[in-house]
């Protein structure tokens, strides 16, 4: 059974992670969609690059907004400047790289200077989902977000929920604890089609280890997800009769079955009734 110590620092690196992936789950569904972008593009075609792609759409009015002053201070035909974009823990930061045809007086200078110090402030307090006002939100050591109170709730109960996940796990765990060898290092972590299945089929081969006084005698020693695939092995004791073998048996083949159909739903693949 594992110790409560390295129970403890599971449950850290499980939070550390989870919000690692939450950072790229809400940066991947958060980037500016194509309409967006255009409109965008078109408050100032030639300073546009394709970096601002990779922002938020909540973003995209102070992007505006920082395209169309820094495009001013064009001379005629001249643009003013070439500009990237890059996402930061502070805000977005802009590189500027002036024009150097043009006549930079020190005011048109410090206009782009400020312009470029507005841009990274307002990206500090405007909501990165929806443009709405917002915050800095921290998720974590080195995960942060700019978000309105709404999109930081929303935030924290994926969190939340993730390590409530892991939890459970552990609890479950605990419970099948005499199911698995002394030291064994077997993770209950699989997919999400298949931990109904695996839960389901340690539970029936708990109630007849219990029910029949076979403690210590059967023991799961495989669990593997495999592309999406269910895998799971179970060791007898020569005392344990045939008949538990075969019903063991049976709710192993009966999960890895259930578990082909569902990877093949999750994958979009070729339907249970066409297999």
């Amino acid at each position: 059974m594992h110790s409560q110590g390295l129970i403890d620092a599971q449950r850290k690196a499980k939070q550390a992670a989870s919000q690692l992936n939450l950072k790229v789950e809400i940066e991947v569904e958060g980037t500016m969609k194509q309409e967006k972008i255009d409109r965008v593009r078109a408050a100032a075609p030639d300073l546009f690059h394709s970096s601002i792609a990779s922002l938020p759409d909540g973003w995209t009015d102070i992007m505006t907004t920082f395209l169309q002053d820094v495009s001013d201070l064009g001379e005629g035909m001249l643009t003013p400047a070439e500009v990237r974009f890059e996402r930061s823990a502070s805000g977005v930061k802009a590189f500027i790289c002036p024009n150097p045809d043009m006549q930079w007086t020190e005011a048109k200078a410090l206009q782009l200077i400020n312009a470029q110090r507005q841009l990274t402030i307002s990206s500090q307090h405007t909501c990165e989902d929806c443009g709405a006002d917002g915050h800095l939100v921290p998720l974590g050591d080195r995960v942060r977000f700019v978000f309105c109170q709404k999109h930081e709730d929303r935030a924290r109960q994926k969190l939340t929920e993730q390590v409530q996940a892991f939890d459970e796990r552990i609890r479950f765990r605990s419970e099948t604890s005499f199911l698995f060898q002394k030291h064994s290092n077997i993770w209950l972590h699989v997919s999400d089609h298949n931990t109904p299945i695996l839960r389901e089929a340690l539970l029936n081969i708990k109630t007849i280890v219990e029910e029949r006084d076979l403690i210590g005698k059967i023991h799961v020693t495989k669990i593997i997800d495999s592309e999406g695939q269910l895998f799971l092995s179970v060791r007898y004791d020569p005392l344990v009769d045939v008949a538990t073998r075969l019903d063991v048996d049976d709710i192993v083949h009966h999960a890895q079955r259930l578990s082909d159909e569902a990877s093949l739903k999750a994958n979009r693949g070729v339907s249970c009734d066409d297999a």
